[in-house]
Order: C-alpha cells, then sequence, then structure tokens
C-alpha cells in the first residue's frame, strides 16, 4: 500500500510539472497529492488503530468511554488496493450498467440505499432532475468505484451538483482514494462545462483534498438481540415515557400505500408547522411503487382510528433507517411519538436489523438529545464541496437568516396551500 501510495506521488509529481509547462490546469492533481500526502503520514497510526479495532471485535470508543458497534455505512475498507490510478477509467454511466453497478453496490463496504442505481430514475420521476452517474472501470470493463450526483437548477437556489440530495448519504464508493478522486475529478470536470456553481458530495466517511462540513452527525443505535434487553437498555426515564402513552390507548400500524394518506396527512401538517416546504405525496408514491418498494415501509400512529404521528422506513443491509417522521402537536401530550418509536425499534430487532439510523442532527440541537436518549449515538458526517468561482460554502439550509422570513411566513400558511406550492420550491433544496 506504501509502494503504491508512493509510486504514485512520485507520478504525480511530473504530470503537474508537465501540466504547469502546458498551461493546463492542475487543480485536481494537487488535490489528489494532498490526499496521499496525509494517508502516507498517517499509515503508520491507522494501521496501529486498525489492530486495535479488530481486537475490540470492531468496536469503537465513543466520548472516551462508551463503546458501539459500526455499521457497514461507516466502516472502512479493510484491503490491499488493487488498482493503481491508471489501471482504471471513468465514465458516465447509461441504462446498461445497471445490474452491475448495483451488484458493486451490494457487494461494497460503505454502500447505503441511495447509491442503488433505482434512486436515478425515481429521483428524475419525482423531480424532474437530470442526473450524472459516474463509474470507474477496471481493466476488465467491470466496475470498482461508483459516484452518484444529481443536477440541481434554480433562480432561487442557483445551479449545482449534489451526491446525493434529499438523503443524508451518497458520495464516491470505491476500494480506494485514488479511484474515489478520480470519480470526483470526472463529476468537477462536468461541473465546470456546464458552468455549475458548486459541487456538495455527502459521505459517511472522511476523505482529504476537498472544503468540508462537519456540522452533522448520524445518530445510530447498535441493537440488541431481543427487545427485552433494549427495553432494560433505554433506562428508567424513557420507559416511563413510552408507558405514559398507554392510558391514550394508542395503536400502530406498518404497511404500504395503503397508509399513504394517513402518513401523508399527518407530514404535511407538521412540516407546515416547522416551517419547512413538504414533499409531494408523488415523491413517496413512488417510493412505494418502485424496485426497491420491499426495503420501504409506512408506519402510522392511531388515536381513535384517526392518524396522530407518522414515519418512513428504509431498509438496507444491516440497517434501518427513519428518514422521516411526524407526529402532530395535539398528540404531544400523549406522547405518541415515543410510542412510535419504541414500536419502530422493537419492529427493526423483530425484523433482524443490526442497527436502527435515526437520522441526521446538529450537534446538540433537540433533535440529537432526543434521539440521545434512546441511546443512539453520533457518527460525524463529512459533506465536501468544490466551488467554481472560490465563494463561501453554501447554506441551503433553515439555519440561514436570510430565509427566517419565509419561515416564518410558511408557519402562517394554510396546510393546504403548502402542499400546492411546497413541492415547487422543496425539489431544489438537497
Amino acid at each position: 500500500m506504501i509502494e503504491l501510495l508512493k509510486d504514485r506521488k512520485g507520478e504525480l509529481s511530473r504530470l503537474i510539472g508537465a501540466a504547469k509547462k502546458k498551461g493546463e490546469p492542475i487543480e485536481s492533481l494537487l488535490l489528489e497529492m494532498k490526499s496521499i500526502s496525509t494517508q502516507l503520514k498517517s499509515l503508520s497510526s491507522e494501521k496501529n488503530a486498525s489492530a486495535n479495532t479488530s481486537q475490540k471485535t470492531q468496536k469503537q470508543v465513543d466520548s472516551g468511554a462508551d463503546v458501539v458497534a459500526i455499521s457497514q455505512l461507516f466502516k472502512e475498507v479493510d484491503s490491499v488496493d488493487k488498482f493503481k490510478y491508471s489501471d482504471v477509467s471513468v465514465r458516465k454511466c447509461s441504462d446498461g450498467d445497471a445490474e452491475n453497478w448495483n451488484q458493486y453496490v451490494q457487494s461494497t463496504i460503505g454502500s447505503c440505499l441511495y447509491h442503488r442505481w433505482e434512486f436515478k430514475d425515481l429521483i428524475h420521476q419525482s423531480f424532474g432532475h437530470d442526473t450524472s452517474y459516474f463509474a470507474a472501470f477496471d481493466e476488465q470493463n467491470k466496475i470498482c468505484g461508483i459516484l452518484p450526483a444529481v443536477e440541481l437548477n434554480s433562480s432561487l437556489f442557483g445551479h449545482f451538483f449534489v451526491s446525493v440530495p434529499f438523503f443524508n448519504y451518497g458520495g464516491p464508493l470505491a476500494g480506494n482514494a485514488e479511484i474515489e478522486m478520480q470519480l470526483i475529478d470526472g463529476l468537477i470536470q462536468e461541473a465546470k462545462e456546464k458552468e455549475i456553481e458548486h459541487v456538495e458530495i455527502r459521505c459517511a466517511k472522511q476523505r482529504h483534498g476537498l472544503l468540508e462540513k462537519t456540522n452533522k452527525v448520524s445518530m445510530m443505535l447498535a441493537l440488541p438481540d431481543n427487545k427485552e434487553i433494549l427495553w432494560k437498555e433505554i433506562g428508567t426515564k424513557v420507559r416511563a415515557q413510552v408507558k405514559k402513552s398507554d392510558r391514550f390507548e394508542l395503536s400502530i400500524k406498518f404497511g404500504k400505500a395503503e397508509l399513504l394518506d394517513d402518513f401523508y396527512y399527518v407530514f404535511s401538517q407538521n412540516m407546515r408547522d416547522l416551517g419547512t416546504p413538504v414533499y409531494s405525496k408523488i415523491f413517496f408514491s413512488n417510493l412505494l411503487e418502485s424496485a426497491l418498494a420491499n426495503e420501504f415501509h409506512l408506519g402510522v400512529v392511531y388515536k381513535d382510528s384517526k392518524p396522530v404521528s407518522c414515519c418512513f422506513l428504509m431498509g438496507h443491509k444491516d440497517t434501518l433507517e427513519i428518514p422521516w417522521a411526524s407526529t402532530l402537536k395535539s398528540a404531544n401530550l400523549m406522547n405518541a411519538n415515543m410510542f412510535m418509536y419504541w414500536n419502530v425499534l422493537a419492529k427493526a430487532i423483530d425484523e433482524g436489523y443490526q442497527f436502527f439510523d435515526f437520522g441526521r442532527s446538529s450537534k446538540d440541537a433537540g433533535t440529537f438529545k432526543f434521539k440521545k436518549q434512546w441511546g443512539a449515538k453520533p457518527q460525524q458526517l463529512y459533506w465536501y464541496y468544490w466551488l467554481a468561482s472560490g465563494d463561501e460554502l453554501p447554506e441551503l439550509n433553515p439555519n440561514n437568516p436570510k430565509y427566517k422570513l419565509l419561515i416564518w411566513v410558511w408557519k402562517k400558511m394554510p396546510v393546504w396551500l403548502t402542499k400546492l406550492i411546497g413541492p415547487l420550491v422543496v425539489k431544489f433544496l438537497p
């Protein structure tokens, strides 16, 4: 591994020198050089850390005390690099590559559901966005790395690539950093050709050589073997909150499209109350009717046959994720939210998942604390950027002060109007 990195570093030095003489751009070469230098410096410590990790049966220390298992999504590939940079070629993929693409996703550690080829069509079908799906191919024309990207373009929010929008993960998936950098370089080159303002790459693992944001974490819970153990582990305070819902005689249903109307009734109201544009019902319908439908489930909590809380669940490999959850304000006194999460966690254990992904949160925010009380541990998220003009990092989120007034106005709008306008706005918010 070290020799491969040294060889590539020497090759990069020659390429940079040649490019300078010809007046060609060297930005991507410099980024890779920085990445390789960092890898060489830290390789020894990483090797020792890897040995320690294997002794702890793939567990990591959290906050210097707690020990937690790691979902495959956050694991580093523990293998010797098979390819040199020059051994692979990168190109955009077509539908003819879909099967090979999905086979690579399924067999590779660190993959997420949003790497799957089906999301290319789902996003285009639901939002109308163009996509650029890049793959690296070895000398036998076999995929050895992928990078999905979606193009968003609006007069209000700008023109940019995201890998991938609307969800927490995406980014390059490859066996080594060199291939990942070649994939990123391919996406950057396309961004330049399209005069795109910036590229955002959402990753669950740290990479080097790009601007980054680290203000978000995923809250992950390692699930025990049975519900009885989890009931003990969540502690007295959380158990009391779950038990409080018993007096209200709540019920929960899990299903598919037959629950969509009830799900969307709660979800759209909650989004309005938060001041957030709502996705169209068609988006969720497309998910539930897609080729990945077996991985998706809706959960709806009822009080006297009326929906009061809801969630959307997505499964992939060892993890069940809850990307969307909502509860009506009127149901807060019933602890409907706690009732729902307990039943969802029980479902995850019953179905054999090893981890539950509560979704992303800002560190120490209210949602962070809510998820932490269930025993979830933060896993750092890394969002990387390439900027065309060297401007500040984009802030297309509710924390941006310039959206404060819009959020206030949105909260005052009737729900029926937000259902009409929301989908037209949120499709351009990554």
